[in-house]
């Protein structure tokens, strides 16, 4: 039987040499006040982010600023937010659905099992929506 990500808590990092505008962004995907700062969700949020995962997951995003010594030398951006899924099928629909630009990989073996992922682009940054199962 497969590991489910119902109830789950999502956690993710993202670094930015802009934590200002992610960080507003950020915080409209996840349907919180503007001027919030701690970018964290409930299950049952119906908000752009219950779209991205389904309504029972819960999580945080972490903006963190980039270090002075790495600017100029790193370019700041979104390489992988990924969140797991239990249906990857449902929430691209749903997020298809809800206008979001979306492009599914094909399935890739690897691991001890099988990987299937969509990106979903929102307000400029993008998410990854994984599905693990087990061979």
């Amino acid at each position: 039987m497969l590991p489910s990500t119902h109830g789950a808590a999502q956690h993710a990092i993202c670094v930015t040499d802009d934590e200002d505008a992610v960080t507003t962004a950020l915080a409209g995907i996840l349907g919180l006040p503007p001027g919030t700062r701690e970018l964290a969700w409930d299950a049952g949020r119906p908000a752009l982010i219950g779209t991205l995962l389904g309504a029972d997951s819960a999580g945080t995003i972490e903006v963190v600023r980039l270090p002075d010594e790495l600017r100029g030398r790193l370019t700041p951006g979104t390489t992988a937010i990924s969140f797991a899924v239990d249906d990857l099928g449902a929430r691209v629909a749903a997020c298809q659905a809800a206008g979001l630009d979306v492009s599914v990989a094909p399935h890739h073996p690897g691991g001890g099992g099988n990987v299937s992922y969509a990106v979903v682009a929102v307000a400029g940054l993008e998410f990854e929506l994984v599905r693990f199962e087990r061979s």
